[in-house]
C-alpha cells in the first residue's frame, strides 16, 4: 500500500513536470520507422524511460521530499521499490510502444532489438536507482552522464 502511494505521487509529479521529455522519448521510439539503422534510436528511447525515476528523484532531492518522507512510517527500501517500480513501468509502456510499432510497420529488426534494450534499461535501473539515491542526484550527475551513455552506446550496439 506504501509502495504504491508513493509511486502514484511520482506518477502525478512527473505528469506535471515532464512533458517535454514525454514528447522526447516518443520521438525516439517512432523515430525506427523512418530509418533502417534502428540499435542507437531504440536504445535512446529506452534509457529516456528508464531514466524517469532519476527524474523524479531529483524534484523530490529539490523539495526536500526525502526528509518528510522519511518521518512517515516510510523505508528507504519502499522510496527505492516505488522508484524502481516506476522505472520498469516505463520501460514496459516503451516496449509495448516499440511492439506496436514494429507490428504496423512490419519490422521484425525493431523486436530483435527490444530483446536487448529492455532488459538492459532494466539493469541500468538497478544499478543507477541505487547510486543516486546514496549519492543524491545533484552528487551524482556526471556518474549518471557516464553511466547512461556507456548503456546507450553498449545495448545500441548490441541491438
Amino acid at each position: 500500500m506504501k509502495i504504491r502511494g508513493l509511486l502514484l505521487k511520482d506518477i502525478f509529479e512527473l505528469l506535471a513536470q515532464c512533458l517535454v521529455q514525454l514528447v522526447l522519448t516518443g520521438v525516439y521510439l517512432l523515430l525506427p520507422l523512418f530509418i533502417r539503422g534502428i540499435g542507437l534510436f531504440a536504445s535512446v528511447g529506452m534509457m529516456l524511460l528508464a531514466m524517469t525515476p532519476v527524474y523524479a528523484l531529483g524534484y523530490d532531492e529539490r523539495c526536500r521530499w526525502e526528509r518528510y518522507a522519511l518521518a512517515m512510517p516510510v523505508r528507504k527500501s519502499d522510496l527505492f521499490w516505488s522508484r524502481f517500480l516506476l522505472g520498469v513501468i516505463a520501460v514496459a509502456l516503451g516496449a509495448a510502444v516499440q511492439v506496436l510499432v514494429a507490428l504496423l510497420a512490419g519490422r521484425g529488426d525493431l523486436l530483435s532489438s527490444l530483446a536487448v534494450t529492455a532488459p538492459a534499461a532494466i539493469l541500468y535501473l538497478l544499478i543507477v536507482l541505487p547510486l543516486m539515491m546514496k549519492l543524491g542526484v545533484e552528487k551524482g550527475r556526471f556518474l549518471l552522464l557516464l553511466l547512461t551513455v556507456a548503456f546507450m552506446l553498449l545495448s545500441g550496439l548490441v541491438a
